[in-house]
């Protein structure tokens, strides 16, 4: 592989802010250059080239001037709590709007940790992760260590997502399969979204393919902010949303597209059956062993879909994320025809 300092990852403008984000979560973006803007594309330094974007070698490298967050956040410390805490503060973080999630394992002086990370990220509130996701509501275990509220308005892919931090999930991780999914659709298609939480997919699949989407949601506070970030978005003539459990409230016979974008869907598989017309998409999400995708997990499909008279074919399949040691959540696209 060639020497990546000088590559650089173009994109435009509008997606800056979604593609950063990927670059430091993956570890691919080099901190020792600065990010450079032009009137409609942003240049990110990385350390190698990158699938999926358009990369180049700048002619001149401009070197930072000023620290990386890390580097920023652990120097402000320095002196303000003790060497042990100062080596276990994260160097990860997720950023939702003005709202910041931080794990602080090993870490008592939590607040004053907190203000600092808040002043050099340009944070309202920070976030300590104490347990991850929970139950099909899809819960968060999140606990508020400054600020004052943890509601904020995220923006990605050109769409507006308003939600509280600290009642609602959002995966990061997930950002290319919302982008996928305002492109896969076509103008005009009925869809259903059997998992909508605040719109993850119902709102780019409108946004940007002007589809028709009924969108589920068991949750009574994400279907609030499902709601709120219809209009937000300007899209009440195109998503209609629906409070109650999808398999009481599947619409029979009308999609020509459904999302199962659940870690655990097998189980709400024949209902997804019961929405789709006569032939359809279904995009499949799960969690599995990572041998088991996507061939094992695609015959268990198979084989359900046999059971009630329909034909399954894969079309894409597609690693999401890791979730844990060995094990992925994976999306798998099928093809369905009703046979009998």
């Amino acid at each position: 592989m060639k020497d990546g300092s000088r590559f650089a990852v173009v994109v435009e403008k509008e997606r800056a802010e979604e593609v950063k984000k990927r670059l430091l979560e993956i570890g691919a973006m080099d901190e020792g250059r600065r990010i450079v803007r032009r009137e409609n594309f942003v240049e990110f330094p990385v350390k190698w080239c990158i699938d999926g974007y358009k990369v180049i070698e700048q002619s001149k490298i401009i070197e930072r001037t000023v620290f990386p967050p890390f580097k920023e956040i652990r120097r402000r410390l320095q002196g303000k709590i003790s060497m042990d805490e100062l080596e276990k503060l994260p160097r990860k973080w997720e950023k939702f709007g003005d709202v910041l999630v931080l794990k602080m394992e090993g870490i008592k002086e939590k607040e004053k940790v907190a203000k600092v990370y808040a002043s050099v990220l340009k944070c309202k509130s920070v976030l300590e992760d104490v347990g991850g996701i929970e139950g099909m509501e899809r819960k968060p275990n999140f606990r508020l260590i400054y600020g004052n509220d943890a509601e904020t308005t995220h923006i990605e892919n050109g769409i507006k997502y308003r939600f509280d931090a600290s009642k609602i999930m959002f995966s990061s991780g997930n950002i290319d399969e919302r982008i996928r999914m305002g492109k896969v659709v076509k103008e005009g298609e009925t869809i259903i979204d059997m998992f909508a939480g605040i719109g993850y997919f119902s709102l780019p699949m409108a946004f940007h393919g002007r589809a028709r989407v009924y969108a589920i949601e068991i949750n009574p506070v994400a279907f609030k902010y499902l709601k709120e970030n219809i209009k937000l978005n300007k899209l009440e003539n195109l998503i209609m949303p629906i409070l109650g459990d999808c398999r009481e409230k599947i619409l029979e016979g009308i999609a020509d597209r459904i999302v199962m974008g659940y870690l655990n869907s097998i189980p709400f598989f024949k209902y997804a059956l019961k929405g789709l017309k006569n032939e359809g998409i279904i995009h499949f999400h799960q969690k599995c062993r990572e041998e088991e995708f996507p061939h094992k997990l695609f015959n268990e499909i198979k084989d359900m879909a046999s059971e009630y008279g329909c034909e399954a074919k894969m079309l894409f399949h597609r690693k999401i994320k890791s979730y844990a040691p060995h094990i992925i959540h994976g999306v798998i696209d099928l093809k369905v025809k009703k046979i009998s």
